[in-house]
């Protein structure tokens, strides 16, 4: 109870110092699952000054360990900038990016309606949408992913936030998943020494137009509503970089269950021609098989270092969830450098 708490106290002074009134009133705080990078607790709030009566809010803060080195300050700017895009993405209310209130860089937002769930478009069916249902959604999704990248970084004041794209997104996205592995691996990881390798060896050149990478694109982190996806979640990995980043973490092969259901009329090549048909030509560099395929790869290199990032928070008392070890997906990533384009 202590936690929540002072959570609460740390919510009423920052949403006090936005709302500008003193009478704000916390309710309802409740830690939700999921979310490996960041807490997230939803709660509502109340201010008789301010016209506000148990608005659905959430928190986004940092753990005391992250299993991911994100950029708070980044994902706001991000955020911000996406408040006027066609893309539906969260509303800012009020931020604590030094902590001063939250004991760590937090983010309040709207909790936008819908239901965001990994199994959406299996057979599962928790929505209950239907066969037909299910791949119409995964058609929107895809739709959604092109219209992340239709934006123009410059106009749409996302360069002036992130800085330019890297001049080899890459070369630099292998160099960072590289540096976390040695920064937190607690025990000789060759396989990953060896995807590694493979990837620094394929290197595609620079993307002809750089785009608002979101870097964790999936089912899981889009508000379904009406059968239709709306607000799009956890921005924390966006950056300025290669298209294909997204592209190849969708279709990675560790997904392909969750991203793409049990339906025999939806695969990755159906999700690679609903992309082009959504961004014509602008997309054929994007779905290039050897570029695609270099991302699926570096989509499980990433996944094998936020794994052994979360051993290593938990070893060293970081996090009080017990991690598992990332042996499924440094065999995943071992077996994918080996398939053919």
């Amino acid at each position: 109870m202590g936690d929540h708490e002072a959570i609460a106290r740390g919510l009423r002074a920052v949403l006090g110092n936005s709302f500008g009134v003193d009478d704000v009133l916390v309710t309802g705080i409740r830690r939700l699952g999921g979310g490996s990078s960041r807490e997230n607790w939803s709660f509502e709030v109340s201010s008789a000054a301010a016209g506000i009566s148990a608005r659905p809010l959430l928190l986004r803060r940092d753990p005391p360990a992250s299993v991911a080195e994100t950029d708070r300050v980044a994902e706001v700017g991000v955020l911000s900038a996406l408040v006027t895009s066609p893309v539906p993405s969260p509303r800012i209310l009020a931020s604590d990016l030094d902590g001063i209130h939250l004991a760590r860089p937090s983010v309040i937002m709207e909790r936008a309606p819908g239901l965001a769930d990994r199994s959406v478009l299996r057979r599962r069916d928790p929505l209950a949408l239907g066969a037909a249902g299910r791949v119409a959604l995964a058609e929107r999704l895809c739709e959604l992913l092109a219209e992340v990248h239709r934006l123009d970084p410059a106009s749409g004041g996302l360069t002036e936030l992130l800085g330019p794209p890297p001049p080899d997104p890459a070369a630099h996205e292998v160099a960072r998943w590289t540096a976390e592995i040695a920064r937190t691996r607690t025990e000789p990881l060759p396989e990953l020494a060896y995807v590694g390798l493979w990837l620094r060896e394929r290197l595609p050149p620079p993307p002809a137009r750089a785009a608002l990478v979101h870097g964790d694109f999936r089912p899981a982190n889009v508000l379904v509503a009406g059968g239709q996806p709306g607000t799009l979640l956890d921005w924390e990995f966006a950056h300025l970089g290669d298209p294909a980043e997204d592209v190849g973490w969708y279709t990675a092969p560790i997904y392909r269950n969750e991203h793409f259901g049990e339906e025999a009329t939806w695969t990755p090549d159906a999700f690679l021609r609903r992309y082009r048909e959504r961004l014509g030509p602008d997309a054929d560099e994007a779905i290039d098989p050897a570029r695609v395929r270099f991302w699926q790869v570096l989509a499980l290199y990433k996944l094998s270092a936020i794994a052994v990032a979360g051993v290593h928070s938990f070893l060293h008392g970081g996090s009080d969830r017990a991690a598992e070890p990332p042996d499924r997906v440094l065999r995943l990533a071992v077996v994918a450098t080996m398939e053919r384009s």
